[in-house]
């Protein structure tokens, strides 16, 4: 019998461990496995959620912000956007530029609103003028003063009668000279294919007077306006047209005087039938005003003269009570 133990046929011990059943690897793999592909999905469902939560839908996208629509400079503006049709429409602040009105010297027109808006009612020529930016607000008093010179000399101021290519503006006085009237539809029949648009013809010594003073101030646009007294558009002989150039040929024909550059838009009638500048509307007025002021009564002489202007800033602008009168006045001249 030997004297060493039995054992010592078996292994030596060993510091690692004894290796993992089959099963157990498998298991690991698995969940290996799991959570690769579960990190990856969890990772995408908060991205979504957080898109989802971000980015709803809003009821005015950033390039139409309640800022932007308001005319805010510090609005963003989306690259390529289509500015509002608002823009272009005129202001009639005074402290910003507005369309003119167009006269002697100066080639711009009246200023118009936007939109349709109440008219003001002032209680004098005088504050209409600094009040308003239209000669609209003086078309009580302008429209007895038509009606008190056409009294006084019939053929001073006849009606323009209708053609089919003929347009007139809004607010348009359709009264001319006769003599220009005769040349005037002379021209619009011998061109009866081409359409004339008349911004302005007849203008009264009020309409006069609120235009000069907006000249005079730097306000509503105008730069240059004749005095009162002094417009050809007074005394029926002048018309301002929207289609001067293709017009121009037609007009010059019919002896009409193109003003040139300096008023693009206006034209003077010249012939033998024109009268001589004397402004019927402005002894009109002073018909009117002595109408109704009896006790302070001025010279019916057709002069634009202190007392008369000093009358006019005093004037309604609704209209005198007491209207045109065809009778004879017992006014003498001063």
């Amino acid at each position: 019998m030997s004297d060493e133990p039995a054992h010592d046929d078996a292994p030596p011990p060993s510091d690692e461990p004894s290796a993992a059943p089959s099963g157990l690897g498998s298991a690991r793999r698995v969940v290996v496995l799991v959570v690769a592909f579960l990190v990856p999905l969890a990772a995408i469902a908060l991205s979504v959620y957080f898109i989802v939560r971000g980015g709803s839908p809003r009821a005015v996208p950033p390039a139409a912000s309640s800022a932007a629509l308001a005319g805010d400079a510090a609005a963003p503006v989306a690259s390529g956007a289509v500015a509002s049709a608002d823009e272009s429409a005129p202001s009639l602040s005074k402290s910003a530029p507005a369309p003119g009105f167009e006269d002697e010297g100066s080639d711009e027109e009246e200023p118009k609103p936007s939109k349709k808006e109440k008219p003001k009612h002032f209680a004098s020529v005088q504050e209409a003028a600094a009040g308003s930016c239209s000669t609209e607000s003086v078309d009580g008093l302008s429209r007895q003063i038509i009606e008190q010179a056409r009294c006084i000399k019939p053929n001073d101021f006849v009606a323009l009668p209708k053609r089919p290519n003929l347009v007139m503006a809004p607010h348009v006085y359709p009264f001319l000279e006769v003599g220009t009237r005769d040349h005037l539809l002379k021209a619009l029949d011998a061109h009866s294919s081409a359409t004339m648009t008349i911004n302005s013809a007849l203008r009264t010594v009020a309409q006069q007077y609120l235009v000069s003073h907006w000249a005079a101030s730097k306000i509503c646009g105008v730069q240059l306006a004749t005095p009162p007294g002094e417009s050809n558009h007074e005394i029926g002989t002048a018309l301002d047209i929207a289609e001067a150039s293709k017009w121009r040929p037609a007009l010059e024909a019919q002896e009409f005087r193109w003003l040139g550059t300096s008023d693009r838009v206006h034209f003077d009638y010249k012939g033998n039938a024109a009268p001589p500048h004397t402004a019927t509307d402005v002894l009109a007025f002073q018909k009117l005003w002595n109408r109704n002021h009896k006790d302070d009564a001025i010279a019916e002489n057709g002069q634009y003269t202190p007392a008369t202007e000093q009358r006019l800033k005093k004037a309604p602008p609704g209209g005198f009570p007491l209207g045109a009168s065809c009778a004879k006045s017992s006014a003498r001249k001063r």
